[in-house]
């Protein structure tokens, strides 16, 4: 764990370059950024330390161009802190990073993974960061369970319960949570379900819909599940392989309910699309930052990480226009009136959302994948 030191005196930091970025749903503009005495200390001590750059594994493409526009562009003109971003998949990532743990090479600062790849055999290769103590924005402006002692979350999403309100016409029920998607007598049609290599949101679908309480589902009945998902085997129509395709179908007309990403269901809904949603069981997908074992230029990558909760503005552009909500808090105030409701972490969502026990994933993970493939292929 590595010793920040003493807090320095608060000083004054660089300006954000001139201009600004106008705020298009409220229509307010990016305000400077209020740093911590700790952002200040980490900053400083990444000054002192001549670490001018932070190593990011964080992907490539379109998402990663407006996380760099959003977030890394404004830390590197406050700071002038340069953040360097390395590509590649999730798996791609951390195999590397234990590459380069075992040699003792560590050329990454901070990586960017899933939530589900945060496991005890990973915590290893990352710094302990505690309860966020030194990261004071993450504390006061994250939501419940922003910091996970090895990381900070960034973007948050789930597998979230969607359906086409046409099916559901004149008055009727509309579906709400996994019960009523295993309720074909009541909501007819066909459906879709994931098979993309995470079978253990479809099988906590599943528990949910057959009477398990959201904080009794792990560790996972595997048999209980697989019966359930007996029942409603006949009535899956599609099994999507990509969110291309699990919105596809949608516009297609192929199914009534799905579940799938609540990023994909909102761009549905950009569209025009009549879909609407429901959180209840709806299970956290989200982004973890965070800063590797032997960083070379661990105060930098520290800042980083709080510097992208001093930023509620910015995260509510980059949740319209990814699609995806964060881990900041105070970001949902800043959304149009009639988007907040369908953001997850609006707290009558995210208290119903469903997390993974990671330790015992970590442990299963290889055994259910192959029940899994059994049973569909039974």
């Amino acid at each position: 764990m590595i010793k920040l030191g003493e807090l320095v005196k608060r000083r004054d930091l660089l300006r954000l370059s001139a201009g600004s970025f106008a705020l298009a749903a409220t229509g307010s503009v990016f305000s400077r950024p209020a740093a911590a005495d700790t952002l200040n200390a980490l900053i400083q001590q990444a000054r002192n330390s001549g670490q001018d750059r932070v190593v990011m594994a964080g992907g490539t493409g379109a998402y990663v161009d407006l996380v760099k526009k959003y977030f890394y562009e404004p830390f590197t003109t406050m700071t002038g802190i340069k953040v360097d971003v390395v590509g590649g998949s999730y798996g791609e990532r951390i195999a590397k990073l234990k590459a380069m743990a075992a040699a003792g090479t560590m050329e990454w600062d901070a990586i960017a993974m899933s939530i589900d790849s945060l496991t005890p055999q990973a915590e290893p290769l990352l710094m302990d960061l505690g309860s966020c103590a030194t990261l004071d924005d993450v504390v006061a402006k994250g939501v419940s369970g922003a910091c996970v002692k090895h990381g900070v979350l960034f973007d948050i999403g789930g597998g979230i319960l969607t359906y086409d309100t046409r099916a559901f016409p004149g008055g009727k029920p509309q579906p709400q949570g996994w019960t009523d998607f295993w309720n074909v007598k009541a909501f007819p049609g066909p459906r879709a379900l994931p098979n993309m290599g995470s079978p253990w949101w479809v099988l906590i679908a599943a528990l949910i819909a057959d009477g398990v309480a959201a904080d009794k589902l792990f560790p996972l009945d595997v048999d209980r599940a697989l019966k359930k998902m007996d029942e409603i085997k006949d009535n899956i129509a599609v099994w999507w392989r990509s969110g291309d395709q699990s919105q596809q179908i949608f516009r297609n007309r192929e199914v009534v309910m799905a579940m799938m990403f609540s990023g994909r269901a909102s761009r549905l809904q950009a569209e025009g699309l009549p879909v609407n949603v429901d959180w209840n069981g709806a299970i956290v997908d989200a982004s973890v930052w965070a800063v590797t074992k032997n960083a070379p230029r661990p105060h930098a990558a520290l800042a980083l990480l709080d510097f992208i909760y001093t930023r509620p503005d910015a995260h509510a552009t980059f949740i319209g226009e990814s699609f995806n909500a964060t881990a900041q808090r105070e970001a949902i105030d800043l959304l149009p009136q009639d988007k907040r409701a369908s953001v997850v972490t609006a707290q009558a969502n995210w208290s119903k959302v469903v997390h993974i026990d990671r330790g015992w994933l970590a442990q299963n993970q290889d055994a259910v994948l192959k029940r899994w493939t059994a049973w569909l292929a039974g």
